[in-house]
């Protein structure tokens, strides 16, 4: 292995590996470098007991015409990674006041939205039905233009403005607030969510990789290699170099390795509050960084049974109780969770190959604070109490269970290094003030560095797709600055 290099990427998360790969198919020599035992980040693929599954409950993207489409094409090699379409993809649980439970069939691409199926499951009368179908007709048709100029509108600031059942409130708030960016809905940015709820409607409800995500970032990291990338895996980076405001390389426990360019999958805070450190830069940039806010943590279960019980991959829950805000996540903080929560549980076990003949692993959790010094114990108990009243079937048959939360993320993806956060299981959060035009820029005030993941160069898209996207854009802007910058 070299110790010289066009770029380094420090981290092979969705965003980092993504955009490792366009660099080094692009001809820059490039070295991607990850403390883990594989690629992925919070999204690789683990095995045991003749399971193959990740870390957490994850859906990778909308059905078609997904930024992990497009990068799997440009990389030459969408032929070798299977994107399974369920179909029906999952059922969509919504309890009334008076505690009845209702289902709704979530059907996979190529099926959009029945909002006649979903008003039935939402009770949705005559007298609502023409504001309702406004709400939804001005979300799914909203120009870009329209779209921007909720940057600095809240989820409930922007249903406020429509007099809609609750119902419809709760599935908004709750499903597309913290059930898709994972953060409370009186501070998710309402711009994000109507761009999101645009591509769920346009590409169906989702894919998911044969294999698991791990293995779609294994075979991004292989057409790396193929194109003369270096990956460089179970290496801590201690320091990213800098000298009279350039950066010059990383310092490992493996030795330096050095490169005019070094792109960041670590999470902003962490690159310019550890990796670089707050010296090289400005005071008010290191202000701004420590401010950033993160989304919310996860906290859940995997359970393996001793037969089949879930029929579909995916299974939500929600109320009219179940809209969370920042009070209600602090009010859980002090131990005082609330009466109902939105619940997410999933069986990616369906999936050919994923799970031995006869058998299911089942991931639960819900929102929690990104914090990873908290301990799990109170939603996990909570979590676990909702699975055994809406699926008790699934509770009869658990043979082996284990348990994780934020202490766990950050463990796999970005160190601590900020009160609060480290644990967050997106990124920083998609909320107001940080979100499209407020979105941090990419490009660090340091010359040759760069950031990439959620938390940086693409917005209006979740979870996966968002870090993906972020490596195609972040990967375009080195490729810029290497071709018009002198080294």
């Amino acid at each position: 292995m070299a110790d010289k290099y066009d770029v380094i990427v420090v981290g092979a998360g969705p965003g980092g590996v993504t955009c490792g790969a366009l660099l080094a198919k692009w001809g820059l020599k490039t070295l991607v470098v990850d403390k883990n035992s594989q690629v992925g980040g919070k999204a690789m693929t683990l095995s045991k007991s003749g399971f193959r599954y990740e870390y957490y409950p994850i859906w990778p993207c909308p059905g078609a015409e997904s930024q992990i489409h497009a990068a799997l094409k440009v990389l030459g090699i969408e032929d070798r990674v299977e994107l399974i379409q369920p179909d029906p993809f999952g059922l969509m649980h919504y309890e009334t006041p008076s505690g009845e439970i209702g289902s709704m069939i979530m059907r996979g691409p190529g099926h959009p939205l029945d909002p006649q199926d979903l008003f039935k499951l939402l009770g949705v009368g005559d007298a609502d039905t023409e504001e309702v179908l406004r709400l939804f007709g001005e979300v799914a048709l909203m120009a870009p233009h329209d779209q921007d100029l909720l940057d600095d509108v809240s989820t409930i600031e922007f249903l406020d403005r429509y007099d809609i059942p609750r119902s419809v409130y709760s599935f908004f708030a709750t499903l597309q607030s913290e059930g898709t960016i994972e953060v409370p809905s009186d501070i998710a940015c309402a711009s994000e969510v109507v761009k999101i709820f645009q591509q769920l409607v346009t590409g169906g409800s989702g894919c998911y990789p044969a294999g698991g995500l791990g293995a779609m970032y294994e075979a991004i990291a292989g057409a790396a290699q193929a194109n003369g990338s270096d990956i460089l895996l179970e290496t801590r980076v201690d320091r990213i170099a800098v000298q009279n405001g350039r950066v010059g390389g990383v310092f490992t426990e493996k030795g330096a390795f050095y490169a005019p360019i070094v792109v960041s999958n670590a999470g902003i805070q962490p690159t310019v509050l550890k990796l670089v450190g707050e010296e090289h830069f400005d005071k008010s940039y290191v202000n701004y960084v420590g401010d950033l806010v993160p989304s919310l943590g996860f906290a859940g279960a995997r359970y393996i049974l001793s037969k089949p019980v879930l029929e579909y991959p995916v299974y939500l829950y929600f109320s009219d109780n179940t809209v969370s805000t920042t009070d209600h996540i602090m009010k859980a903080k002090s131990g005082q969770m609330p009466e109902q929560i939105y619940v997410f549980i999933s069986a990616t076990s369906l999936c050919p190959g994923r799970a031995p003949p006869g058998k299911q692993l089942v991931h639960t959790g819900l929102s929690c604070p990104a914090d990873t010094k908290v301990d799990p114990k109170t939603w996990l108990d909570k979590v676990e109490a909702e699975v055994a009243r809406i699926w008790p079937d699934v509770v009869k048959h658990i043979e082996e269970s284990e348990y994780y939360g934020s202490a766990h993320i950050s463990a796999i993806s970005r160190d601590s290094v900020v009160p609060g956060a480290g644990g967050e299981c997106i990124g920083l959060g998609q909320i107001v003030g940080q979100c499209g035009k407020h979105k941090p820029s990419a490009k660090a005030p340091i010359s040759g560095l760069f950031y990439v993941g959620a938390d940086a160069g693409s917005t209006g898209f979740f979870a996966n797709n968002l870090a993906v996207a972020s490596g195609m854009n972040v990967a375009k802007m080195v490729l810029q600055y290497f071709k018009t910058h002198p080294r």
